[in-house]
């Protein structure tokens, strides 16, 4: 369990478990996220090459640098006028493209090699950053056609993709796609998922990977720009705590703390925290939109035996309130567990003192050297029963 913390809102009637919930984003593993650097500057349509550790058949590299006729600069370019997400550059492409005149299709991916290979059954989480091209409207608009929000997605894989015109599928490959919808050229989309490597993955690939069987006769393109690209090794996992007991009247709080996250508990309730009054068996299951991971955790809680519950109490038969700091209070032991009516009297019978909330902050310091004697009632929180108590106790200053 990670950080399992108690925390008392009220004396010993309210058991708190915040748990920190592993909310792990391990370093990005995509080499040049933002495209910033480059090997050098593009000057045309097709050289995503040109920027670090990218690639892609007939891809789009945009760079402010570009000065010379702003063809592939940023923002103004040939498909369209966009600011980057971050920086100065991004790369785009065809995510999908069907020529209604010839029948033709074409797809386009871009892809990057990986600082480090993925680990066998471990989670990555994926997220870039999407805008659709004004270029894409005005093909539309030219040719009669439709603009293609279907999907998109990422995978990874041991050996590069090769290059082709046509959706790339790979049954066996760990990927994810995602649905596209209502995006406009103003504004940066987040794309993000999650997927379990099989081991060895070395290679981005950023594209569509599901086939699309439009009707001949309809036109349609769908091409966008793409800026901070990140892998990253996560983990959501989160813990409940371990089994635990629970006395009558008490209760326990359960908080999974995992940020962004949905709930769903044992009861079809979907708070953040679960107020637990009574033994049972509670669990919670979380969901992470974002990345599109679940993740559950379970606890049992039992009936607290009697004697933890309602301990004994422990009466002090001696005090010595002279401010040392040591003994200095009529401090009675297991004092939390119970409501205290306290009066004390002196050697005559005369009430020198009462509280009827006692907090174990009577000290007499103001008493004379002798014997005293007390009368207590004790009611236990835990199951309402009441016990009285006398005895006497001596003030030594």
């Amino acid at each position: 369990m990670q950080n399992l913390k108690f925390i008392l809102l009220l004396p010993f009637i309210t058991l708190v478990y915040f748990v920190q919930g592993q909310n792990i984003i391990g370093q990005n593993l995509v080499q040049n996220p933002s495209f910033e650097d480059y090997i050098t500057c593009p000057y045309s349509s097709g050289q995503l090459y040109k920027s670090t550790h990218w690639w892609g058949a007939s891809t789009d590299y945009y760079n402010s640098c570009n000065t010379g006729g702003g063809q592939v600069s940023v923002p103004i370019n040939f498909n369209g006028n966009q600011f980057a997400k971050s920086g100065v550059a991004y790369a785009g492409f065809i995510v999908y493209f069907h020529n209604a005149y010839n029948n033709g299709t074409y797809n386009e991916t871009i892809k990057n090699a990986l600082n480090d290979s993925l680990k066998k059954n471990s989670h990555y989480c994926i997220k870039y950053f999407i805008s659709l091209a004004e270029f894409t409207y005005k093909y539309i608009q030219l040719h009669n056609g439709t603009i293609v929000y279907d999907s998109i997605g990422a995978m990874v894989t041991v050996n590069q993709v090769a290059d082709d015109v046509n959706t790339i599928i790979c049954d066996t490959c760990a990927k994810f796609a995602k649905s596209i919808v209502n995006i406009d050229t103003l504004n940066w989309f987040k794309i993000s998922g999650s997927l379990i490597a099989n081991g060895g993955e070395k290679y981005l690939t950023i594209g569509k990977f599901n086939i699309m069987n439009w009707i001949p006769s309809i036109t349609c393109q769908f091409y966008i720009y793409v800026d901070d690209v990140s892998v990253c090794e996560c983990n959501f996992d989160f813990d409940l705590g371990p089994d635990t007991k629970l006395c009558v009247q008490d209760k326990i709080i359960l908080n999974p703390n995992l940020p962004n996250a949905t709930y769903t508990w044992q009861d079809s309730s979907h708070s953040a925290t679960y107020e637990v009054k009574r033994p049972g068996t509670y669990w919670v299951r979380a969901y992470i939109a974002d990345y599109d991971i679940t993740s559950t955790d379970t606890i049992v809680i039992t009936a607290e035996d009697e004697a933890i519950c309602n301990p004994p109490l422990i009466i002090p038969n001696i005090i010595t309130p002279n401010g040392d700091g040591f003994n200095d209070y009529f401090k009675i032991g297991n004092a939390e567990k119970y409501e205290l009516n306290l009066q004390i009297f002196n050697r005559w019978g005369n009430l020198i003192y009462r509280n009827a909330s006692y907090q174990n902050d009577f000290s007499c310091k103001e008493c004379a050297n002798g014997v005293y004697y007390y009368l207590l009632n004790a009611k236990s929180l835990g199951n309402g029963k009441e016990k009285a108590y006398n005895g006497s106790v001596t003030v030594m200053n």
